[in-house]
């Protein structure tokens, strides 16, 4: 299969399996197609990131309460490297599965791909892997069912999943540390010619939770907070770039 014809190649989707004879479909799967309008674009034209990691959470939680069968909650969203930006006009594909479940948490894995519906070609844009917990019910803290791999694909999630929960803790510990240790000394910052005081790029927003800004829990949620997030760090980013180039 050449690149012309299509860059994503479907057989090698590990949510998909042949088993007998019909085709086996991860029970935790959950797909979005969305097209992307002008409403959606920044102000380069492109698909908004803060835009993107909204459906991509939304899709992603639909996954974690499917499993859990109860409502779920964004805990975290590891690193994420856009591959490829996204026009207007073209559709957006996202499919999210449970990897791995624990107690009341559980990672999701999500995929996204670009489609040009004119050319019939597929590319990826970025795959994450987002830590959702279980709320609690009126019987309490919620015990999660165990996730059953059923591909060689599966398999080598669910333990990877493990591992990178434990980075995860890992990680949070020392950020923690570092924040709170007494002797953590700030290192001196070397001046450079033509640099912007870092005060110069600050940026703030104030967010009225409206109803479009709230999810089928009717509040706001991680997509949601995501893409406000995005949308100031562009701002101050933008800020940065019109600051350096001033004489």
């Amino acid at each position: 299969m050449t690149t012309e014809q299509k860059d994503v190649d479907t057989t090698l989707d590990p949510l998909f399996i042949q088993k007998s004879e019909e085709a086996y479909r991860n029970p935790t799967e959950v797909q979005m197609s969305q097209i992307v309008l002008p409403c959606h674009a920044n102000h380069c034209g492109e698909l908004s990131a803060g835009q993107l990691l909204k459906w991509m959470d939304s899709t992603a939680c639909l996954s974690a309460e499917r499993h859990a069968g109860c409502s779920c909650i964004t805990a975290s969203v590891d690193d994420i490297n856009f591959e490829h930006t996204i026009g207007v006009g073209k559709v957006v594909n996202i499919i999210a599965k449970v990897n791995r479940a624990f107690t009341s948490s559980m990672e999701v894995g999500i995929l996204v791909t670009c489609e040009d519906l004119y050319t019939d070609r597929q590319w990826k844009v970025c795959h994450a892997f987002a830590t959702f917990v279980a709320r609690r019910t009126e019987a309490g803290k919620v015990q999660l069912k165990q996730v059953i791999p059923h591909t060689q694909m599966e398999q080598m999630e669910y333990s990877l999943a493990a591992e990178r929960r434990r980075m995860r803790l890992i990680h949070a510990e020392i950020i923690t540390d570092l924040l709170s240790s007494s002797t953590a000394q700030l290192g001196e910052c070397q001046e450079y010619q033509d640099a912007v005081p870092a005060e110069r790029t600050r940026v703030e927003s104030v967010e009225l939770v409206l109803p479009p800004h709230a999810n089928h829990q009717v509040s706001t949620f991680g997509g949601q907070i995501m893409a406000w997030m995005e949308n100031v760090a562009t701002i101050a980013a933008c800020v940065t770039g019109i600051l350096s180039s001033l004489p």
